[in-house]
């Protein structure tokens, strides 16, 4: 009943033009769910929200600070998309100095061939087939770091099946071995000084070619890349290992975000997952930041510990390390068309960021069953988790405190409601989630230790205090018996947390069903 074979014409989504999907409507209702969906995950100190009048400079600085990352399987945006990057410039204007590293990753050493050693720039064309033929798009480009999905969007690219040419000199400033890395989903070749050098010109997945040549520093070498992309995903990537390496200081690897960082006041480090990391056919190995983004953003530290974290990913992470040093960190997960506003408005206060986790993140996965055991009663989800999570599931922090109290519970027929208040006892309005667990009655068998059953997003004012009513269907109140082979709801004393989360339960009130 999908309708994939079902006449186009048929479907009345077909009909809808651009200018009704990408409405002003639209688009506040895209800003709006941004925003709802933002989690605070870590506030040390009210460092959030900033005072932008009382900064001068911030460095934004990571891998997806600059682009907007939506994940997979998610389309071209009608409007162009607001990064986080952009979103800050948008919220501060001409009042703060903004200072952006575009991201440039060290991994095992390898660092993007910078516009430092293409001196003259590189002529870049730009095909629209797979040959290399025909009259190109051509423009002057600084390296060689082609990879439409993880960077802004770009008109004056052409649609796949295409290919692309670089041509320029290539001047080290050191003298030694270097070893040149060519990242390319589908075809690649690089030639220096008319030498052949790669020869990788067939379809494929994403592949890693290396050589490794003597290069003598000041000296200008004729370098010629060119790659061809049939379809799906597409990458280009021209790295290298300097023979100097060890004699730079690590964060000086990562293109210009050393520099940024120690000229700027505050640091807004976004990081997280993107496409090139995580995709359809590209599983990651574990739940950890890649290994190039956790020495990143230590590096930084280092050099200034006024430092925030954005996170841009779809998934659960193991960010232990910042969660232990890192002041504040925002989960803004694939936040959208609108997410770079969105962002922005909750690193300043114009929003009180109210969302909540609806995963747990757990601290590595050794505390998870085998990835093949589907059997979640074995130690998965918050159901049946008994160990303490870095974040357990519907986690969310807000600039302002709630107090819960006077809790009630009635029978009603089939329905079980339950009564509470909740108290805005800080200083701002804010929006708080509040959460019924419920644990069922001891029978013998296997049941989670809690349950969600029930969930009200509520914004309460400054010193307001708001009764909150939520109805819970007895029907809700059962397991799976083995036995049996049916549901049962069954009879006895059955536990109603109330709280901020799974873990943080504020009320809880037994009650016996019969």
């Amino acid at each position: 009943h999908l309708g994939l074979f079902d006449d186009p014409t048929l479907n009345p989504y077909n009909k809808l033009s651009p200018s009704v999907v990408g409405s002003e409507e639209h688009k506040q209702l895209a800003l709006e769910a941004a925003r709802q969906s933002i989690v605070l995950l870590k506030n040390d100190k009210k460092t959030l929200p900033l005072n932008i009048q009382k900064i001068k400079s911030i460095a934004v600085v990571g891998i997806n600070a600059g682009n907007s990352e939506f994940g997979d399987y998610s389309g071209a945006p009608v409007n162009a998309p607001v990064s986080i990057l952009q979103g800050i410039r948008n919220k501060v204007g001409n009042n703060v100095q903004i200072v952006y590293a575009p991201w440039k990753s060290a991994a095992d050493g390898m660092e993007i061939i910078s516009k430092e050693n293409f001196p003259e720039g590189l002529t870049t064309e730009y095909f629209s087939n797979m040959e290399l033929k025909g009259v190109p798009k051509v423009r002057k480009e600084e390296w060689i770091n082609y990879e439409p999905a993880n960077q802004a969007p770009d008109p004056f690219l052409p649609q796949n099946p295409m290919s692309i040419r670089w041509t320029g000199n290539l001047r080290p400033t050191v003298s030694g071995n270097y070893t040149f890395s060519f990242t390319s989903s589908d075809g690649c070749r690089l030639y220096i000084n008319n030498e052949r050098l790669i020869d990788a010109w067939r379809g494929r997945t994403i592949t890693t070619d290396t050589i490794s040549l003597y290069l003598e520093a000041g000296k200008d070498y004729n370098l010629k890349a060119e790659y061809f992309d049939n379809r799906d995903y597409a990458i280009a990537r021209l790295q290298w290992k300097i023979p100097a390496i060890a004699k730079k200081e690590r964060i000086d690897r990562y293109g210009e975000a050393g520099n940024a960082v120690r000229s700027c006041e505050k640091v807004i480090a976004v990081l997280g997952i993107n496409k090139s990391i995580e995709r359809e056919g590209k599983d990651r190995q574990d739940i950890q930041l890649p290994a190039d983004q956790m020495e990143f953003i230590k590096e930084i530290y280092k050099i200034n510990p006024n430092t925030i974290v954005v996170l841009v990913a779809g998934s659960s992470l193991a960010i232990n390390w910042l969660d232990e040093n890192i002041p504040a960190i925002i989960n803004a997960w694939y936040p959208g068309e609108q997410g770079g506003t969105a962002v922005a408005e909750v690193l300043f206060g114009d929003y009180n960021p109210g969302g909540r986790l609806p995963v747990t993140y757990y601290n590595s996965l050794d505390e998870l069953p085998s990835f093949d055991d589907y059997d979640i009663s074995r130690g998965r989800t918050y159901q049946y988790f008994k160990g303490t999570p870095l974040y357990p599931f519907g986690y969310g922090l807000s600039y302002t405190s709630f107090e819960y109290k006077n809790p009630k519970i009635i029978e009603a027929g089939d329905i079980i409601k339950l009564s509470f208040e909740i108290k805005n006892t800080g200083s701002r309005p804010g929006d708080e989630v509040s959460q019924v667990y419920v644990t069922l009655p001891e029978t013998g068998a296997v049941k989670p230790i809690k349950e969600l059953k029930g969930f009200q997003r509520n914004t309460i004012k400054k010193g307001e205090t708001k009764k909150v009513e939520i109805e819970i269907r007895k029907e809700l109140l059962r397991y799976w018996d083995e036995n049996t082979q049916k549901f049962i709801v069954p009879k006895g004393n059955y536990t109603f947390g109330i709280g901020s989360s799974s873990q943080e339960i504020k009320l809880k009130k037994e009650f016996e069903i019969f």
